[in-house]
């Protein structure tokens, strides 16, 4: 039987086969034409087939670079995905550049951003490859047959608008093709057996809070790209002193994405880069100068972005304008309740796979979800066009109230409901604002109460004074929601010195709790109000209530609220005097904590044990128990300063390292003058006295330097210092293989004075460059990680 010729365009049968004819009509040679055209970016192209051409440099990348390269050797099929603008494509290209010497038989490109067929996949593929698809079996047999043994790369580019027909022309061909090896750019897996994923995120970029220079920071890829994008518009750009932060900044901002930060880089024609720092929040119309020769794709940001929402089903749509809403990330449950649905795993799933979600592993394993910022900010202005911002408010109050609310009549909140809130601390602020729009009084006492009780290295504890009293002065609060506003208030002014307001607080929730007749939580009014009895010096009134607290909080068998009083009694007859009582107390909180609670709960026990051991002059065993108390409270910070002060009063004692003692004093001040922390007269007359004894015996120059580089340093940064074992150095500097030169030993000093590398140069007659090189080598022989550590070692080496 003789075969039926067909079209190679649409598949129609041809009446009049004769001659070689190929299509079945004009329009159909010419749609074959476009398509071709479109594969290929050189109509005379040679016969291993061109790659595009890039018309600008490629930055970084050298890391992916190396492990496609390693990914290559071993898998013959990867898929290379990542969200819009990530730079796949120009990865991709870069890569078969670097490895045509490896293929004989060609790195051939095809780009399907313009197949809007699924059924052409084949013969775009064909097209390119120059190969005649048969009429008379499947395209992919005959791309398999024209391909043979040959080896040869197929680069296969912007597959995710047509994953199923390419996975299936894929397969096909690695099946049949034993030489052939392809790599694929998507914003989704192609998910065929063999495919190895390789997923492509952010530029290098610096670390959150590390000190960054002009001549540092264009060592990160992600501030190189926009250098050399801003200096193809405006070759007078440079990177200075006063441009590195915001320069940073924008490209933090922008989630290190290659896309938006050449679109950003090419409004240093108009704007500097603060004017384009400050308008970033309008990003999606801020971002819309690419070159017009550019895939319209990728014109604007917004285009990049609009091509992969417009690929999602209609839940994943909602779902993603939904989460945008949240502006923060989130946990499995929390997506649930913001998408509505009981299990949003799928959705989720779903989105990761799109590339338009990243999942991050937590603290304790939670897996944590994030849109990138501009991603987000595209779903918001959807959100918002379809109505979903009240809808997801709303369940956000619905998810905070199902966390908070059991734990408003409890001594102290749980654990894993603290956990939870700490993880999503940016959607207490919707609560917050959706219950005060609707005027539901009753849950916005419990968001403000549970931002009382979150806690980060960033925020320590702590609810805004002005929302405190706003809230309290609500007259339909019932007295349960009162009760509970009055102990955070109480709390807030007793961790700030304002002890005639916390007794104030105190008194009324004792009042409301008495009426209520709950008995943990009339102990937890007794324990504050006792406090401040004794602080006013009525100290049988004061440990009359304490006995009251204990008792109540013994006869429900609440362990944590019984440790938590005996922590509280301890640290009250330490400060007035009396040591040897206060020992067995704290002892008991200690072991009561360590069997019931959570780490963080040892933080102010531990505290009060390290207070002890200053008292009897037993520095080493206060140190030991200060850095106890500190990494105790790494996963929820709490009152960290504090350790950090009793600390630097244990070092001080024990004459082991007064320039570490004094940089943990000036961070520590630091955060009680920022966050209007007063010292208890007590502990303040231990820190003054511990202030004047260092200070008598440290060169003025070391101490200065020492608490320069302490007020710079960041309470992370402070406790990562208070606990790293720091070799001691000789102090000459080392030995001969190790020594410090005179000129490094002054470029650290000045370092320590915190000058930048400018400013070093200028004074010193030298590029800034060469400062860099003076200050790597210096922190390179003596092993420190910063700026920070350098600046320390020189207060306690240099004069």
């Amino acid at each position: 039987m003789t075969a039926i010729a067909a079209c190679e365009t649409c598949g129609n049968p041809l009446t009049d086969a004769a001659g070689g004819r190929r299509y079945c009509s004009n329009a159909c040679r010419q749609r074959a034409y476009r398509e071709r055209s479109a594969t290929r970016t050189d109509e005379h192209s040679n016969a291993h087939g061109d790659l595009p051409t890039s018309l600008d440099s490629f930055v970084g990348r050298r890391a992916e670079l190396t492990a496609l390269t390693r990914l290559s050797n071993e898998h013959r099929l990867i898929s290379l995905v990542g969200p819009a603008g990530a730079g796949k494509t120009r990865l991709a290209v870069q890569f078969g550049e670097r490895h045509r010497k490896d293929y004989p038989d060609g790195v051939w490109w095809v780009g399907l951003a313009t197949t809007s067929d699924p059924g052409r996949v084949g013969h775009v593929v064909a097209s390119a490859l120059g190969v005649r698809p048969p009429s008379t079996r499947p395209v992919a047999e005959g791309i398999a047959a024209s391909v043979g043994n040959q080896k040869m790369l197929l680069l296969l580019d912007n597959c995710e608008h047509l994953l199923e027909d390419v996975a299936t022309l894929v397969a096909s061909l690695l099946a049949n093709c034993p030489r052939l090896r392809v790599l694929v750019t998507s914003r989704e897996a192609l998910r065929v057996a063999g495919e190895q994923v390789f997923a492509l995120g952010e530029l290098e970029l610096p670390a959150a809070g590390a000190p960054v220079d002009a001549t540092m920071a264009p060592r990160f890829d992600a501030v190189r790209l926009f250098l050399e994008r801003a200096n193809a518009v405006d070759h007078t750009f440079e990177l200075t002193e006063d441009t590195v932060g915001d320069v940073v900044a924008l490209c933090r901002s922008l989630d290190g994405m290659p896309l938006a930060i050449e679109l950003a880089a090419r409004r240093i024609a108009l704007l500097t880069p603060a004017d384009i720092l400050a308008r970033v929040g309008d990003r999606l119309a801020l971002l819309t100068d690419a070159p017009r020769t550019t895939d319209t794709r990728h014109r604007t940001l917004r285009a990049a972005i609009e091509w992969s929402y417009d690929l999602l089903d209609a839940d994943e749509q909602t779902a993603m304008r939904r989460l945008a809403v949240l502006g923060w990330p989130f946990d499995l449950d929390l997506a649930s309740a913001a998408c509505g649905v009981d299990d949003a795993l799928n959705l989720l799933a779903g989105l990761e796979n799109k590339s338009l979600l990243v999942s991050d592993r937590a603290a304790r394993g939670a897996t944590m979800f994030r849109q990138l910022e501009s991603i987000r900010l595209f779903g918001r202005e959807l959100a918002e066009q379809h109505g979903d911002v009240p809808v997801v408010h709303d369940r956000v109050v619905e998810w905070v109230a199902s966390v908070v609310e059991p734990e408003a009549t409890r001594f102290d909140p749980g654990p894993e409901p603290v956990r939870r809130l700490d993880r999503h601390m940016g959607v207490l602020d919707i609560a917050i604002a959706r219950t005060a729009e609707v005027g539901d009084w009753p849950r916005h006492a419990l968001a403000v109460a549970a931002t009382a009780w979150t806690a980060n290295p960033q925020k320590p504890r702590g609810v805004p004074l002005p929302l405190l009293n706003a809230a309290l002065a609500r007259p339909e609060l019932p007295p349960v929601h009162r009760s509970l506003l009055a102990h955070v208030a109480a709390g807030h002014h007793r961790a700030r010195g304002n002890w005639e307001l916390c007794r104030r607080f105190a008194t009324l929730s004792y009042e409301l709790e008495t009426a209520l007749g709950c008995p943990d939580t009339t102990a937890r009014a007794l324990e504050v109000l006792a406090s401040a009895d004794c602080y006013f010096g009525d100290l049988d009134g004061g440990y009359a209530r304490f006995a009251e607290a204990l008792r109540l909080a013994r006869d429900v068998g609440d362990p944590i609220a019984v440790g938590i009083i005996l922590n509280s009694l301890s640290w009250t007859k330490l400060q007035h005097g009396d040591a040897d009582a206060a020992t067995p107390l704290v002892t008991e909180a200690v072991d009561l904590i360590r069997e019931h609670g959570w780490q963080h709960m040892l933080n102010p026990m531990l505290h009060t044990a390290g207070a002890i051991a200053l008292a009897r002059s037993d520095f080493d065993t206060a140190a030991e128990m200060f850095r106890e108390s500190l990494t105790s409270s790494l996963e929820h910070p709490t009152d960290q300063f504090y350790d950090l002060e009793g600390l630097a009063l244990a070092l001080i004692g024990t004459g082991a390292d007064d320039v570490c003692a004094l940089s943990l004093l000036a961070t520590a001040t630091a955060v009680r003058t920022k966050f209007d922390y007063r010292a208890e007269p007590y502990w303040q007359d231990q820190l003054s006295v511990g202030m004047d004894a260092v200070l008598a015996r440290t060169p003025a120059g070391r101490a200065r330097a020492a608490e320069s580089s302490g007020r710079r340093m960041s309470m992370r940064q402070a406790v990562d210092y208070a606990l790293t074992d720091r070799p001691a150095l000789p102090e000459n500097g080392g030995s001969s293989d190790k020594r410090i030169t005179e000129r490094e030993r002054h470029i650290a000093g000045l370092v320590a004075e915190g000058l930048t590398y400018r400013q070093i140069g200028q004074r010193l007659g030298i590029s800034p460059h060469t400062v860099a090189r003076h200050v790597t080598h210096v922190r390179s022989k003596l092993g420190l990680r910063s700026r920070a550590q350098l600046a320390v070692w020189a207060g306690r080496n240099t004069q």
